[in-house]
């Protein structure tokens, strides 16, 4: 019966996708009818949930997105990176216990090549609110208490970066095939 009700609220949620042209690009009087709404990303797949990621879905708020805008001239997320997101963020190559939530690290390709991306996720129990997106980022030991999951075949930038070292320093990621596609490592 929860889980029904859950999935009602989901479905409930305009999707992302369907959605970030107007946001990223509309009119005025089109993003004030959707202004301070919730969008859905994705399903939580069942490895993050054995994680503690106990959400059904991620959801993103409009101010999340429309504050990330224009903040990094050179890491700016365009309407196609805002939608390879909502299919990146079920597939980590890393996650780490943050604050109160968690940070989930994966990568969205920008101007042919990849570039790491953080999210930042409250653990809202039916649903996994996404409250933050950086796009240059070095690890920051003193917020992340713990890496909970690191997939098995990292690209040298990942590892760098999960090892502590700035990821601004690091040329891009490269390109992973689907041979090389991240497999949960539960540590």
């Amino acid at each position: 019966m929860v889980y029904w009700y859950i999935m009602k609220l989901r479905n409930q949620l305009p999707a992302l996708k369907d959605n970030i042209h107007i946001i990223l690009h509309g009119s005025h009087a089109e993003k004030e009818k959707i202004k301070g709404q919730f969008f859905y990303l994705a399903d939580t797949p069942e490895f993050m949930k054995e994680l503690g990621l106990t959400g059904e879905y991620f959801n993103i708020r409009y101010g999340v997105i429309t504050r990330h805008k224009g903040k990094d001239k050179d890491h700016d997320l365009s309407e196609n990176n805002w939608i390879d997101l909502c299919d990146a963020i079920s597939k980590p190559f890393a996650i780490a216990v943050y604050g109160n939530g968690f940070r989930l690290f994966t990568s969205v390709k920008m101007n042919d090549r990849f570039i790491i991306a953080g999210v930042d996720v409250k653990n809202v129990a039916m649903e996994l609110e996404v409250n933050a997106i950086s796009t240059a980022f070095g690890y920051d030991h003193g917020q992340i208490n713990d890496i909970i999951y690191r997939a098995k075949n990292l690209t040298p930038e990942q590892a760098a970066l999960l090892d502590g070292h700035s990821s601004l320093s690091l040329p891009p990621a490269r390109d992973h095939d689907a041979e090389h596609e991240a497999q949960p490592t539960i540590i």
